[in-house]
Parts: structure tokens; C-alpha cells; sequence
């Protein structure tokens, strides 16, 4: 029996590997050489275009239609004997957000090549599209394949959740099945087979509908909604997005092979310890008691923790709310605050990466998806650059911790020019160790330098600053204000921010007036009320205004500033809670009492004005009894 199942075995193996090969030699190509068997897309927009320059030559460049996401290129179309031709693929961070291509680790591998090794002509070009996931990515290469590639580096895996799609009833087939069919689409047998039963079946539209198809083009989920309040926990779809994921990079190393291109893959990072989860949600069926429990020592441990000071028992508390459900990924982060502060830093790592993988709007790669880019990269024997390992040495160097955060990265996940610089430089050591690049005698760590040197002193300080001052609001706009304030924080510290745009200088007046710098926040108040058309921004400017005249005991002055608001807007209960605050100051008890109650005509439940009237009728009855005891004893 034995036996005979064997000899089956055999003759079935040898069928399929004849006829794998027969197929080859009539050009039939696996699926995964050829499409991503999972989604299409509507159109084909391509990247470049062919230009002809007034010499007659032909150059490819950037379409202008799509300079929007990608920055601009351009090569010629015939390929020089000497050129090398590298184009460096992924999403935003290898486009150089929040910067642009001169000082992504594009913009300075191709700085280091030109200079170390000028033997070869080096065209290093940036393909790296904002906002576009690891399917884009593979679909682009397939246009850039007939440009004569000699290199890819793909650097790709944080935009995977950022387009709405769905797998249609791929959904309710096991995970073993669709691994399987991973499998077998490596094989030209399964691609003759389905491209068989595509022809004879027949589709409805309904039936073509579930087959989804993504715009020719990125459309975020994000552009749709108010910061990431679609995103819900799908555990399943997260799954089948993973799968995915792994997929389109084992369908970049074909495309590569099949242009007999080389390929490198880089392992992306993030930022852990300074951005917070972008939105979090309980664990199903939590029942009312347990989500009162958790609240309760959440809230405590907040209080302890942000107010009172006392991490060692917020810890306590925070531990014990994770016991409840730890399926909240901004708890995880708060413990790994309070495990940061108390110089934990290894159990603070592990808390802040727990936080991101649980973060429903999943911005940042998950740990799962950095080990599918191991698994694909060494079962492909493909190198691999981990972007990680290279900051956690940066970090050693320079820091006494190396959980990854503001240190090196802008936002969630870009990095600052010392980060881009530093992977560049990675690239470029790469390369040489490869033996694609082959410096001159006289490079050195000197002549690096002086490369490094060359290109920041080319920067333009404005325009970084205005980078970041546009990545604040971006911050802001997806809820993330701590981090925006930040953002605006370092373009402030590169002393090249001139404010001009309507409310900049309120935002910039706060930071300052946090940091106890109030004349200068004054300053800022002040230019704001000049370049102001914006009722809304001048009544916050004049309330802040005179909030720091308040906390300087001038109260005049905040006084003034605050009629000036209630003379536009008698409706601003703030104003005349904040006005009667002033008028008490200044022992003005009847005035301060009737703005204290029309604070509460407009808004009943304003705390500030039902406390300061309890206050002074407590002020007022104590007075009395004070007045009736003298009277008493004389």
C-alpha cells in the first residue's frame, strides 16, 4: 500500500513538473510574475512620460499629473554604457516627507555615489509616491521594469491600512487556504488554469463588484473623515491585509528578476515613545462592570500620573486597568510612559510597540509585518537593510535609552534629516559592500563629511521650518496635539519661522507662553490682532491676550481686551466668566457677579462661573458673620 502510494506520488509530481515545463516554453508566466492575484485597479496612470529635449534626445519625467505625490524626476530614455540605474521605491518616506527628494536617503545616496565614485554615472531616481502601500508599489514597478533597472531599494509597509478595500469572500476562507494559493500562484500550471476559467466564467456585475478594484489612483481613508474615526477593529481584515502585504513583496522580487534587476530591502521603523496611538477601542463583549472598573483606574492612574506625579502607584493602577483589557492601545502607551520616566527602558520598548500593533488606525508598520519582511527577504536570499538596528545604534551613540522617538522622527513615521541621512549612508556602505560601488582612493570619512556639509549648507531654513509648521497641522488635524505643538516647537527653534498665515502666531503665542516666555508670546498676540480677518482667531487672540495680562496682575489691560471681545460677541460666556474673574481682582464684587451670571444664562453648566459665585457668596456670608461678631462685641 505504501509502495504504491509513493509510486503515485511520483508519477503526479512528474506530470506537474513536465508540465511546468512545457508551459515555460510557451510563455506562460506564474500569476505572481505577472499581477497581484488579490486586488486590480480601474486605470493605469503611468509615472513617467517620454519629453523630447531641444538636442533630440528623449528624457522620461515625472508626468505632471501625478507631481502632486511624487517629487519630480527625470533620466534619459537610452541609458548610457557607464550608467548604473537605481530607482528607490515605497511610499511617503522614500519620497522624503515631510521634506522633498534632495534630502530623502534617496536624495543622499545619490550625493555620496556622484562623489565617491565618479567612474560611473549614477542615476539614482526617487519613485517613492505619498501615501502609496505595498500593492501600488508593486504595480509601479511593473511600469518601471522596461526602464533598464539595475537596482531597486523598496522601502514600503506604513500606508497598508490607509485605503479602504476589501477582499470580498476571500474574508471567510481559511488563512491555510490562502497560503496555499499563495503557493501554488508561483506556478504557470494554476496561471494556465485560472486564466481558463476567467475566460469561460461569465461575471454579473454583482459578482464583478466583489472582485474590488482600487482607483488608478490613492484615496485615503483619511481624506474622508475628520481624523481616523472610520477606522474599527476588523481582526480579520487586518489578517487578510498582512497576508497581502507579504505577497507584494515576494511579487517585487520576481518583477526584479524578471527586469534582472537587483533588489534591497529596507525594514521600516517608527516612532514609538512620541506618538500615541491614533485611535483605540475595548475588546468585544467587556461588560459594563469590567469597562466602570477599568475607567476608574484608568482615570486615577491619568491623574496620578499627568497631575500628581506619582508614576511609581499610576503604574500600579495602569498594570491593573491591563488586567481588565488589554486590548486598549493608548493604555499600553501610557505605561510606557510611566516605564520611560522611571528609566525602564527595555519594558518601556516593549510597552509603547504593544501600543502601536493595537492601535485601530494602524499609520505605523505592525511588528507582525517587519517579520514578514525578514521571512520574504531571507527565503529569497534578498538583502536586507534594517532601519531599526541602524537608529538603535544612533541611539547608543547619542542617548542612554534607544526607544525610538523625537530624537529622530518628525511625526509617526518620518524621519529627520539626520535619520534619512543616516539610512542613505547605510545604502550607500551597501552598495560598496556589494561591489556595485567602488570609491576612490582618496574617499574618507573626511570627504563624507564634507559631502554632508555640502548638501545641508544648500537647505533652504524657511522652507524647512514651513515644512514643519504644514506637518503640524497635519498632526493637529488627525487629533494629535501634543505632537503637532512639537512639530511647531522645532520650527520655532530653527529661528527661520516669519508667521503669516491667519491664527499661526496664536499657536506659536501658545508654545511660547507654555515654555514661560511671555513677551515674547505677547509679541506674537500682538502681530496676530495686525494680520487678522478672522473673528474667531482675533477673540482667542484678545482672550489670550489677556490671560497673560491677568497672570501678570495687569489687569487693567486684560480687562480691556476682554470687553473688546464681549463688545463683538456678548455671547461668549468665556469672556464674561473670565471678565468677572478680572473685576473681583480688582474688588469690583456687583460687576464681576453680573458677568459670573450671564456667563451662566448662555451656558448653565459653565463650572468657572457657578464656582466663583458659590465662592464669593461663601466670601460674602463669612464677611457677614465677621461684620455681626464686631457689632457684637461693641
Amino acid at each position: 500500500m505504501l509502495k504504491n502510494f509513493f509510486f503515485t506520488l511520483i508519477i503526479v509530481s512528474l506530470f506537474f513538473a513536465g508540465l511546468e515545463f512545457i508551459l515555460a516554453l510557451i510563455g506562460v508566466k506564474p500569476i505572481l510574475q505577472t499581477e497581484d492575484p488579490l486586488v486590480g485597479f480601474s486605470k493605469n496612470i503611468p509615472l513617467f512620460e517620454e519629453t523630447r529635449n531641444s538636442d533630440g534626445s528623449v528624457i522620461l519625467e515625472s508626468a505632471p499629473n501625478k507631481r502632486a505625490i511624487f517629487n519630480y524626476q527625470a533620466f534619459p530614455m537610452e541609458k548610457a554604457s557607464n550608467a548604473y540605474r537605481i530607482f528607490c521605491m515605497g511610499g511617503s518616506t522614500t519620497y522624503g516627507r515631510p521634506y522633498r527628494d534632495k534630502v530623502s536617503f534617496t536624495g543622499w545616496l545619490r550625493a555620496f555615489l556622484k562623489n565617491a565614485d565618479q567612474k560611473r554615472k549614477w542615476e539614482v531616481i526617487n519613485a517613492g509616491g505619498i501615501s502609496y502601500a505595498s500593492y501600488r508599489v508593486a504595480r509601479l514597478m511593473k511600469e518601471i521594469k522596461q526602464y533598464k533597472p539595475d537596482l531597486f531599494i523598496v522601502y514600503t509597509g506604513q500606508n497598508e491600512f490607509l485605503e479602504e478595500r476589501s477582499y470580498g469572500d476571500m474574508l471567510d476562507i481559511p488563512s491555510w487556504v490562502l497560503e496555499f494559493n499563495d503557493i501554488l500562484s508561483n506556478t504557470r500550471t494554476y496561471a494556465a488554469v485560472k486564466k481558463g476559467i476567467d475566460a469561460l466564467r461569465q461575471d454579473t456585475p454583482e459578482k464583478t463588484k466583489k472582485r474590488y478594484q482600487l482607483s488608478g489612483e490613492v484615496d485615503e481613508i483619511l481624506s474622508h473623515t475628520a481624523g481616523p474615526t472610520s477606522y474599527h477593529r476588523d481582526e480579520k481584515l487586518k489578517s487578510q491585509i498582512i497576508s497581502h502585504y507579504s505577497l507584494n513583496m515576494q511579487l517585487m522580487i520576481n518583477i526584479a528578476k524578471e527586469a534582472g534587476a537587483k533588489i534591497i530591502f529596507v525594514n521600516p521603523a517608527i516612532n514609538l515613545k512620541d506618538m500615541s496611538p491614533f485611535k483605540s477601542e475595548h475588546k468585544e463583549l467587556l461588560s459594563k462592570k469590567e469597562l466602570k472598573k477599568w475607567q476608574e483606574l484608568y482615570n486615577r492612574a491619568s491623574i496620578l500620573h499627568k497631575v500628581g506625579g506619582n508614576i511609581e502607584d499610576a503604574l500600579v493602577d495602569y498594570k491593573l486597568a491591563l488586567s481588565i483589557d488589554e486590548s486598549y492601545a493608548e493604555l499600553h502607551y501610557r505605561v510606557g510612559q510611566v516605564l520611560f520616566e522611571l528609566k525602564k527602558y527595555d519594558e518601556a520598548q516593549k510597552a509603547f510597540q504593544r501600543a502601536s500593533d493595537e492601535d485601530i488606525a494602524p499609520l505605523r508598520i505592525l511588528s507582525s509585518m517587519q517579520k514578514a519582511v525578514e521571512d520574504v527577504a531571507s527565503e529569497n536570499d534578498v538583502p536586507l537593510i534594517d532601519f531599526s538596528r541602524i537608529l538603535r545604534e544612533a541611539y547608543s551613540r547619542e542617548y542612554n535609552h534607544a526607544v525610538f522617538g523625537k530624537e529622530y522622527f518628525v511625526d509617526h513615521v518620518h524621519t529627520n534629516l539626520d535619520g534619512y541621512r543616516l539610512l542613505g549612508l547605510t545604502l550607500f556602505d551597501e552598495l560598496i559592500r556589494q561591489g556595485i560601488a567602488k570609491p576612490d582612493e582618496t574617499w574618507n570619512e573626511e570627504r563624507i563629511k564634507a559631502v554632508e556639509k555640502e548638501l545641508t549648507a544648500s537647505l533652504d531654513a524657511k522652507a524647512l521650518a514651513d515644512v514643519m509648521v504644514n506637518l503640524s497641522k497635519v498632526l493637529i488635524w488627525a487629533g494629535k496635539f501634543d505632537e503637532g505643538r512639537n512639530a511647531r516647537e522645532q520650527a520655532i527653534a530653527m529661528n527661520a519661522l516669519i508667521p503669516k498665515e491667519p491664527g499661526m502666531n496664536v499657536e506659536i503665542g501658545i508654545i511660547l507662553m507654555k515654555k514661560g516666555k511671555t513677551d515674547e508670546a505677547l509679541n506674537h498676540f500682538k502681530e496676530e490682532l495686525k494680520i487678522s480677518k478672522d473673528n474667531r482667531i482675533i477673540e482667542k487672540t484678545h482672550l489670550y491676550i489677556a490671560y497673560v495680562y491677568y497672570n501678570d496682575n495687569q489687569f487693567d489691560e486684560a480687562e480691556k481686551h476682554l470687553r473688546i471681545v464681549l463688545k463683538n460677541n456678548s455671547s461668549l460666556y468665556t469672556a464674561h466668566a473670565h471678565l468677572g474673574t478680572v473685576l473681583e481682582k480688582q474688588g469690583r464684587i456687583k460687576e464681576a457677579h453680573s458677568h459670573y451670571t450671564a456667563a451662566l444664562r448662555i451656558n448653565p453648566d459653565y463650572e468657572l462661573a457657578k464656582k466663583s459665585i458659590e465662592t464669593m457668596a461663601k466670601k460674602e456670608e463669612a464677611l457677614d458673620k465677621k461684620i455681626k461678631r464686631f457689632r457684637g462685641i461693641h
